[in-house]
């Protein structure tokens, strides 16, 4: 140490108070990046909560949109294409997709319920006509003591075949339906007495619903089932 001229000393103390500055400076400095990450995240979550409440703009937007889907064409045929346009005048909330995902479902849930004689399930879902034909049906099968069980092991998505309006404004659309199915009855000791439980049915049916066009209800009524 004592080799060490003083002027060297003197350029090594001042080297060192120039770079413990630098560091200070540096490390309590903010880049800006802090500032602009709790900016994007405000944002960020503002505007998701913002996206929940309408405002004019986006009001404009959605009648621009239901606009466009008015002219859209919705079906290939064009007897179809046109009540199903029609019903987008009275109902703009209407989906095609909906309908037909809520058809099924109805489909699946019907078949259920059927099967299970629950009639009261089926009250909501079904025309008296048809609500009459199911408990008919269901009635006939308890006084025989028979009880039946229906499989669903596929269902293709649905089709729709046909669809009117008629002249008391009641909306008419046909789905043809294409399930497989496992179908048997049962005595009242639980011994199959019709069908094969390990054998699986091609099903084709054609269901009718309805409702009002100028209902704003989105619930369809089933109105009629024709086998192929």
């Amino acid at each position: 140490m004592n080799n060490i001229p003083f002027f060297d000393i003197l350029i090594l103390a001042m080297i060192a108070v120039f770079i413990i500055n630098r560091l200070r400076n540096t490390l309590g400095k903010k880049t800006g990046n802090e500032s602009d990450i709790v900016k994007k995240y405000s944002v960020d979550r503002t505007s998701s909560f913002k996206e929940s409440i309408p405002d004019e703009t986006s009001e404009n937007k959605s009648s621009t949109l239901r606009k466009k889907d008015l002219n859209k064409k919705l079906h290939s045929n064009p007897k179809i294409n046109s009540v199903l346009s029609k019903i987008c005048q009275y109902n703009n909330d209407f989906s095609l997709e909906s309908f037909i995902d809520g058809a099924k479902k109805a489909f699946e849930y019907i078949i259920k319920s059927y099967s299970q004689d629950k009639i009261d399930s089926l009250k909501k879902l079904v025309s008296k006509d048809m609500l009459d034909i199911f408990s008919t049906e269901i009635k006939n099968r308890k006084k025989r003591k028979q009880s039946l069980d229906i499989t669903l092991i596929g269902i293709e998505k649905p089709e729709i075949t046909n669809a009117e309006i008629t002249s008391k404004n009641l909306t008419k659309i046909t789905l043809k339906f294409i399930t497989e199915q496992i179908q048997i009855t049962k005595n009242s000791k639980g011994e199959i007495i019709e069908g094969d439980s390990n054998q699986i049915l091609s099903i084709t049916e054609f269901w009718t619903f309805s409702k009002k066009i100028t209902n704003k209800d989105p619930n369809w009524t089933l109105e009629e089932i024709q086998e192929n």
